[in-house]
């Protein structure tokens, strides 16, 4: 087989732009395709904005390589089979095990941290290679696993929190966060780089669906910071996915809450459940701004492919699934490359091809974790406009070659 190297892929993914799309289904069997690629991803769930965006962006790329081969005269297909996580763990194992007993040995996902943890023993034991696009929490920052994360982790997006709230003179910060394995890595990552006080957390199960003892809790806890000191300079540190919504409704019914700044993370950042009036008009009062994985902005083709997507999804996607979207064609290029049923021979495969690869987010290298080398953090905001809400870029952390990252405001 002709083997296609890093440098490659990029040429490829610039010749499928201008081609048209032609129809795959996840139905499809593996028969009918020459390379079949899993796909775990919390389509419904926790984090099912992510996972929905993810899903548009595998079904786009994969119509442009198919697309790709056709335009080559040649009848190779790749298919890739999408199954929901619904960011549960024991889902997730029971559907990596599924698509195992299809022979599928290159997975894209687990998105969740949680599910990647709860799955990556399987996947060692049994051959498989995992290729998220959102899992960041440092824990599960391991040399030579079976594990590979598009997406860097967590311990620099905690950096840029930390620094941000420096940079907003903020002193006393309180973590109100998720008790899994995304949660507990990131509060602690922020709270390492943190110069001042970190009071005790308020932490919460994942399966938790009332938040009132918890929002009552974190309510005591601000008015006890703020009456030693400037309302100014205390804020809340929130690591959630999609129970935000229920965090902030509570919320917003104590004036204390409401008097204070509060920062999310790459949970909350373009959830579209936020621009709701109910719990939108909280996060413009309290000033919320959530850090998440950006593109490089010099990466034109990142507005062409981000722009299909939106047309496809009907708002701006997160950058995990513009990461998905790259995480096909490396993937399609690794199975092509590597010696079937070997995980080493793929693990090699992955490590070579990501280190010259140029997808739309960008440069792919990875580190000696297998995790993503180059890295900025877009900082994001709800903005209001004649009672309509959106999403608006507030920063954006930038890491440029040689030089220590910086923290630049939008004008």
């Amino acid at each position: 087989m002709k083997k296609i190297t890093g440098f490659l892929i990029a040429i490829l993914i610039l010749s499928t732009l201008g081609m048209g799309c032609t129809e795959s289904t996840e139905e499809s069997t593996t028969e009918s395709a020459d390379i079949t690629i899993g796909a775990l991803l919390p389509v419904t769930g926790n984090i099912g904005s992510i996972g929905v965006a993810s899903q548009t962006a595998l079904e786009i790329s994969n119509k442009d390589i198919n697309n790709y081969f056709s335009g080559l005269g040649s009848d190779k297909q790749v298919e890739v089979i999408i199954r929901d996580t619904e960011d549960n763990p024991a889902k997730a194992l029971e559907q990596l095990k599924a698509l195992d007993e299809m022979g599928i040995k290159i997975v894209i996902g687990p998105q969740s941290s949680n599910n990647a943890e709860a799955v990556l023993e399987y996947a060692e034991n049994n051959g498989i290679v995992l290729l998220s696009t959102a899992s960041t929490a440092p824990s599960l920052a391991v040399a030579d696993d079976n594990l590979f994360r598009l997406v860097p982790d967590d311990s620099n997006q905690g950096m840029v929190l930390a620094t941000m709230m420096k940079e907003e003179k903020v002193d006393t910060v309180i973590p109100i966060y998720r008790n899994d394995t995304w949660g507990n890595g990131l509060s602690e990552e922020t709270a390492k780089h943190f110069d001042g006080t970190v009071m005790e957390g308020i932490i919460y199960d994942s399966a938790t669906e009332d938040f009132s003892a918890e929002v009552e809790a974190l309510n005591e806890k601000v008015i006890s910071a703020t009456s030693d000191s400037d309302e100014d300079s205390v804020a809340v540190l929130l690591c959630s996915y999609e129970e935000v919504t229920e965090i902030f409704s509570l919320a917003g019914e104590y004036p204390a809450l409401s008097n204070v700044k509060w920062y999310g993370s790459d949970g909350v950042a373009l959830n579209e459940k936020l621009l709701e009036e109910k719990v939108a008009g909280f996060a413009v009062t309290t000033n919320l701004r959530a850090p998440i994985y950006g593109y490089e902005e010099e990466n034109d083709r990142y507005q062409v492919i981000e722009s299909r997507i939106e047309e496809e999804l009907g708002r701006a996607p997160e950058t995990y699934g513009l990461a998905a979207y790259d995480a096909l064609w490396l993937a399609t290029f690794v199975d092509l490359d590597a010696v079937p049923e070997n995980d080493e021979s793929t693990k090699l495969a992955m490590n070579t091809l990501s280190d010259t690869y140029f997808g739309v987010t960008g440069w792919t290298k990875l580190d000696e974790n297998g995790d993503r080398v180059h890295w900025d953090y877009d900082i994001w905001a709800i903005s209001e406009n004649d009672g309509n809400y959106e999403w608006k870029r507030d920063a954006r952390y930038q890491v440029d070659p040689g030089e220590e990252g910086k923290l630049m405001y939008v004008e």
